[in-house]
């Protein structure tokens, strides 16, 4: 147990854990906070019990209902506030020099969408209103860090991919969203492979590209196969978080999978392959989130158009 906590203290200190900790403290319950920070509520038990490593004391009382701060807790507290409050000032005020002009943007986006959907809407967007620099940041992050960008001034937007069964849990009083295209999520096949029968539950096995455990893509999939009497005759041969690299391997003919229209765009054959059925396949809403208090004059001009127009 001590070199455990000695190996913690030897750790850098993470802001996550921070925000962890102050979420509790203030929910009093590890469920509500885990729902508050986007993540499960064993991962956030580890995050605190990291930090409480880190400290080198415990700083929650948890045989209290609800969970209260123990006096090293009460202490501490004062201190997570102002590292985390520090920590977004000292960001926003180095974000002005990563815009590139005074009518720049900061759209922070998932990496599929930027790859063709982002750049088209910048040019409609620019079409419409007039010249605008526009940042793109497309980096791999929680739902709750894409929101604290936009909450810090690091992003004026935020775009993503939204589903009817999928909640994301967003705060819409504090991060409003306008939906903003609709595309569908269908399954794909090399032309190079014997079309499956997808009809029943008999037959052999079908060859399965996979998205990762746990990204958004996978439990999107998830929704459309929920029901599909073909589900147990899939044999995962490939896995990846990326829908590009899905769409790769399917073009080399490694098997069935799900391909989002920003990525399978144009027809099917244009890219050796074949669509294989509408009946397993689902809609996928693409939403447009930015902070309530963002008062950049840039984007509120863009914000004002995409209301008025979606």
């Amino acid at each position: 147990m001590q070199k455990t906590q000695r190996l913690e203290k030897e750790r850098v200190l993470e802001l996550k854990w921070l925000e962890d900790f102050v979420a509790v403290a203030e929910k009093g319950h590890f469920a509500r906070a885990a729902t508050e920070r986007f993540v499960t509520q064993s991962a956030l038990s580890r995050r605190i019990q990291s930090l409480e490593n880190w400290v080198g004391v415990e700083l929650l009382d948890r045989s209290e209902h609800p969970i209260q701060l123990t006096s090293a807790g009460h202490e501490f507290i004062r201190f997570a506030r102002g590292l985390i409050n520090t920590s977004y000032e000292g960001r926003a005020v180095s974000n002005k020099y990563a815009r590139i002009d005074d009518s720049s943007v900061t759209i922070a986006s998932l990496h599929t969408l930027t790859l063709s959907y982002v750049p088209q809407l910048v040019h409609k967007l620019q079409d419409e209103l007039g010249h605008f620099s526009a940042s793109i940041v497309a980096e791999t992050r929680t739902v709750d860090e894409y929101l604290t960008g936009l909450s810090n001034g690091s992003s004026d937007f935020f775009i993503c991919y939204s589903h009817e069964g999928i909640s994301l849990n967003v705060d819409k009083a504090h991060y409003p969203s306008i939906t903003i295209n609709q595309h569908w999520v269908r399954p794909f096949q090399s032309l190079e492979l014997p079309e499956p029968t997808l009809v029943n539950r008999s037959g052999g096995i079908i060859p399965y590209l996979e998205y990762a455990p746990g990204s958004y893509m996978s439990r999107v999939v998830e929704h459309c196969l929920k029901k599909a009497p073909f589900k147990d005759r899939l044999q995962t041969v490939y896995r990846a978080s990326l829908a590009e690299s899905i769409f790769s391997a399917t073009k080399n003919g490694l098997g069935l999978c799900w391909l989002p229209e920003t990525v399978a765009s144009g027809t099917a054959k244009d890219h050796g392959l074949r669509m294989i059925s509408n009946e397993w396949a689902t809609p996928l809403y693409i939403n447009i989130y930015k902070s309530l208090q963002n008062n950049n004059p840039t984007a509120m001009k863009i914000w004002e158009y995409l209301q008025a127009n979606y």
